[in-house]
């Protein structure tokens, strides 16, 4: 009986586990794991063990994507085709011996924004083997706008970056965003481009725990009741309240004669 190979394209996200008990082409110690792509999907690819070598090879043997571990998990994102495909873990230290390894592979959200808001789905992964959880996501924004955030995943931060690594908007959900104030909820203003999401979950994370990350459009004028600015739509119909009672004053004061 062969064994099988997973499908990758048939969850949000995978893990492979393993340990390093062959020989790479460099010497090294290492592992090699096969998986399947049924439909053309952006991944992330992360390594959760130090000083390891992870290579992406298509059916050609052509490298599609390649991390580098260090002192801490390190990530690296491509598009893959439908096809089959072979990750090769590799000990960055030829006089390692055999070790155990974790290759986290989830999809890469690309989410298009327009004026009306945007909304990613996807679903936070307990820490484990000194992975802190982090998700990057795709953000393209068309419309920009000024929006508040909302996000589910409780007692994480956030941050959506442009590319230049400048920080345009960032938050965390210490506190359940169905408990704070419309009104105090802070906005941000989002030009049109290419942004990236970084989302980091909750160091005591226990389970797989699905989530959305959404923006909404907020009118950057309108205020709760009773401050002292005055949203544009309560002024228009305030305008207009005036202007029918001063017509049914003037109305009612007419009088006509036979």
């Amino acid at each position: 009986m062969g064994v099988s190979v997973p499908n990758i394209s048939n969850a949000n996200f995978s893990q492979f586990k393993g340990t390093t008990n062959k020989v790479a082409p460099s010497g090294t110690n290492a592992a090699y794991q096969s998986f399947t792509v049924s439909k053309a999907t952006e991944f992330n690819f992360k390594i959760n063990n130090t000083f390891t070598n992870v290579q992406i090879l298509d059916q050609k043997n052509q490298v599609v994507a390649q991390i580098k571990s260090q002192t801490e998990a390190a990530d690296a994102s491509a598009r893959l085709g439908p096809g089959t495909y072979t990750a090769v873990i590799s000990q960055a230290n030829k006089a390692a011996g055999v070790r155990d390894f974790s290759l986290d592979v989830s999809e890469k959200k690309n989410v298009l924004m327009t004026s009306g808001g945007a909304m990613l789905s996807a679903t936070a992964q307990p820490p484990a083997n000194g992975d802190s959880g982090v998700q990057k996501h795709n953000f393209n924004v068309v419309q920009g706008g000024t929006f508040t955030a909302n996000m589910t995943l409780p007692n994480s931060r956030w941050a959506l970056m442009g590319k230049d690594g400048k920080v345009v908007a960032s938050s965390d959900t210490s506190t359940p965003d169905e408990q704070v104030d419309f009104f105090k909820k802070p906005t941000y203003k989002i030009d049109p481009g290419e942004y990236q999401m970084i989302i980091v979950p909750s160091s005591k994370l226990a389970a797989a725990t699905p989530f959305q990350m959404s923006f909404v459009p907020r009118d950057p004028t309108l205020q709760a009741a009773g401050t002292s600015q005055e949203s544009a739509i309560s002024k228009t119909l305030r305008e207009r309240e005036a202007r029918l009672q001063q017509w049914a004053s003037e109305g009612s004061s007419t009088s006509t004669s036979a």
